[in-house]
């Protein structure tokens, strides 16, 4: 990058008379500090930006936007910054925009719904929620921004009766990659409060979201309103002891833990339907072997010594779990107790024995109410998954199945994972997802036998015309042919949004290469 010339040096003291000398760097060290997160320090990293800053508000933001259009320098946006493979830099001058100072919350206990800023974080969230009796429906890991999870990933914790992330979502302040500001839903009409999302103002969280989100490719999101859910449990989440060896205990009259296996994934699967369509429990997943070690483990040493031994593979295969919780009253658990026994014995399922129950629940299955899960599988070693299915139940034996394959040939360099399968019922069973997550070494080589490995899950996906979670990652020139070429589309939306080219350039969408693609007209 071409730190030191007269562009840069222009950009810089642009940057420092509009926001303060005190938020804007070009400090080496501070740019090396913001190269290093969950994920492999790789090639997908390597690009380090030449501006970091801190603006304090959505009018900061909206004149760094103006001002990148002005001298056509690049931008890429943080939430809590656990995630550089979509934003480190790809181009000159490119500057990354630190949500940090952008940290406040406030909670309409009355209405149920929570306003957040990008650097508040789903803890945080939480937190505040439970204190009035209420809590957020999606936590996907504790740490992550609540902003950045809503119109990104969104998956897991409570989504099976509270909905998906992107569902949740009212109220939106956006800034365009043009610098304007787009208020959506109620927010379209001034002195109207977040309450709603779909309108009668614009709705465009279509566009915001899609199945994974757009990475900031169509502009920075710098304030939104998020549902909130009745929280039937107390005010401050129960913890005891010491992290990593904390565990958590709910009201035992509001909350109860059912585990249960079978002998394969297909009848688990059939277990988690029938459950569905019930409409019974708060939490409704199947685990494999690895994820459950991988979420358990308190250390790389043990989490290596279990697997050695096999524990959660000789108990734990084919796991489901479910939490049932009395939003009602604690009646609502023995109903729904009644129906669920019924369900094992149908299902041919059985339960787990005391010594497995005892050693994953306190542990752990209460984080996916408080969203501790992401950041514990980050800390074992690199993670990445080769497929995650965003379809119907019908369509999770096909992708794991699919998946494994992939798996298998390239295992090793890719470490030992059995053959894992993470499959989550969402919205009462209406669509699931199933990844194949694995383990591997913060390698190069590892990183390219991934990159190839996914490339092909989704490439093979694309032919059989089935969209899944991760096809959100991919070059949208390669796999939108096959889904009608909607590259096109996105083409034209970012055009239109962004005729600079100037918000996240290459991420979701690399108009270089669409603009190569035939018939693009």
């Amino acid at each position: 990058m071409p730190i030191g010339d007269e562009t840069h040096a222009l950009i810089y003291d642009e940057l420092a008379n509009m926001l303060g000398p005190e938020y804007v760097t070009d400090d080496p060290a501070i740019i090396e500090a913001y190269s290093r997160e969950s994920q492999t320090p790789s090639f997908l990293t390597r690009g380090r930006a030449e501006f970091i800053i801190l603006p304090g508000n959505t009018e900061d933001i909206q004149q760094v936007v103006m001002l990148a259009n002005r001298y056509k320098f690049p931008f890429s946006v943080l939430g809590s910054g656990l995630y550089f493979t979509t934003t480190a830099a790809v181009k000159p001058y490119w500057c990354m925009i630190d949500t940090k100072r952008m940290n406040k919350i406030a909670i309409d206990e009355r209405n149920m719904y929570a306003i957040v800023e990008p650097y508040v974080s789903l803890a945080q969230v939480q937190a505040e929620a439970m204190k009035k009796g209420l809590y957020n429906g999606t936590p996907c890991s504790a740490e992550w921004s609540c902003l950045a999870n809503h119109t990104m990933f969104g998956l897991h914790g409570t989504a099976y009766r509270t909905g998906y992330a992107s569902r949740n979502i009212l109220g939106i302040e956006w800034v365009l990659p043009t610098g304007e500001i787009l208020r959506t839903g109620s927010l379209a009409f001034p002195g109207t409060e977040y309450f709603w999302g779909e309108g009668p103002g614009p709705d465009a969280r279509g566009v915001l979201r899609g199945v994974l989100g757009h990475f900031g490719a169509f502009g920075v999101i710098t304030k939104i309103a998020i549902k909130l859910f009745p929280w039937p449990g107390p005010p401050d989440f129960p913890t005891d002891g010491v992290a990593p060896w904390k565990k958590s205990t709910l009201p035992s009259n509001k909350f109860k833990w059912y585990l249960v296996t079978y002998p394969t994934l297909a009848q688990a699967i059939e277990a988690i339907r029938e459950i569905s369509k019930n409409e019974i429990g708060s939490i409704v997943q199947m685990m494999c072997p690895f994820v459950h070690n991988v979420f358990w483990a308190k250390s790389r040493e043990e989490y290596w010594s279990n697997w050695e031994q096999e524990y959660w593979q000789n108990n734990l295969r084919n796991c489901v779990q479910i939490c049932l919780a009395g939003f009602t009253s604690e009646k609502q658990v023995e109903y729904e107790e009644k129906i669920l026994n019924q369900i094992i014995i149908d299902t041919c399922g059985e339960l787990v024995s005391d010594e497995a129950f005892q050693k994953w629940v306190p542990y752990t299955a209460n984080n996916s109410f408080r969203g501790g899960l992401g950041g514990r599988m980050m800390r074992m070693s690199g993670y990445f998954i080769t497929g995650l299915t965003f379809d119907s139940f019908d369509d999770v034996l096909r992708s794991v199945s699919d998946s494994w394959k992939i798996l298998d040939k390239n295992t090793p360099p890719l470490l030992d994972s059995g053959h894992p399968v993470w499959s989550v019922s969402y919205d009462f069973g209406h669509f699931a997802t199933a990844e194949v997550d694995f383990p591997r070494e913060k390698t190069d080589e590892s990183d390219l036998v991934f990159g190839r490995a996914l490339e092909e899950a989704i490439m093979q996906g694309a032919q059989e015309q089935t969209i899944g979670f991760v096809s959100g990652l991919w070059r949208v020139h390669k796999i939108g042919p096959a889904f009608g070429n909607f590259q096109l589309m996105l083409a034209n939306v970012k055009s239109i949004l962004d005729p600079n080219n100037v918000a996240n350039p290459t991420r979701l969408i690399d108009m270089d290469k669409i603009e190569l693609t035939p018939n693009r007209e």
